[in-house]
């Protein structure tokens, strides 16, 4: 068996997806800053009733687009820790399972919309889930203790989808246990801009992106653990 390593990349943003919403009546600055709270909420928390109102998505594109996030996050996290269990559907649902809770725990406040150079901004405040950097000591300890398991024979006769599983088993479930306790990082503001077109407004694919960066705190600063081959 080979050795666990740490495979830190960049943790990368999860697409999120908003539709034009409609702006024919006044009071501009209210509904503006409405259409951003229902689109964090449909994206993170999978809350659509009032998204639903205020762009006229049906209830299931609504959840599909939730749906589509988790499974963002829960891909991205796998990637980001190199956990091979493309075929543990097992498992895999339970990192779909973290990501629900990770999202569930966003803490943000969007402010009102204001008009600057012609045009609306809204200032949104995120506190920066910092669920990777907490728990960067106790993953890196797991994984020497794993390879020392490892040199000690312990999976020698483990097929390669068992021993994938007993290593992924153990960062999913120090993640759960991080999840219980979040922490954050201190607030960021991401200005977004509103863009109107006639009766319809909407926000650009930089800007959702910005506000999904901000999030979930991503790092890469944990070094690779050395990696060598065991017989």
């Amino acid at each position: 068996m080979k050795y666990k390593k740490l495979l830190i990349i960049m943790l990368g943003a999860a697409m999120v997806f908003s539709l034009m919403a409609c702006g024919k009546e006044d009071k501009k600055e209210k509904k503006y800053s409405s259409y951003i709270e229902n689109l964090i909420m449909v994206n993170y928390l999978g809350a659509s009733d009032d998204y639903i109102k205020s762009t006229g998505a049906n209830k299931s594109d609504a959840e599909a687009m939730y749906k589509s996030n988790i499974d963002r996050l829960a891909n991205a996290l796998r990637t980001y820790y190199g956990l091979d269990i493309n075929d543990d559907d097992e498992l895999y649902a339970d990192l779909q399972k973290l990501s629900e809770k990770i999202y569930g725990n966003v803490k943000y406040s969007v402010g009102k919309a204001y008009k600057k150079n012609g045009r609306f901004l809204v200032d949104i405040s995120i506190y920066p889930i910092d669920i990777i950097a907490a728990t960067e000591t106790e993953i890196k300890n797991y994984v020497a203790d794993f390879n020392n398991r490892v040199a000690a024979g312990e999976f020698n006769n483990y097929e390669k989808e068992a021993y994938e599983h007993d290593f992924s088993e153990g960062i999913v479930e120090i993640l759960k246990n991080a999840s219980d306790n979040m922490k954050y990082q201190e607030p960021q503001t991401v200005t977004v801009t509103i863009i109107e077109e006639g009766d319809t407004f909407f926000i650009s694919n930089d800007d959702l992106i910005r506000i999904d960066a901000a999030m979930i705190a991503g790092s890469t600063a944990m070094p690779e653990e050395k990696t060598s081959e065991s017989e």
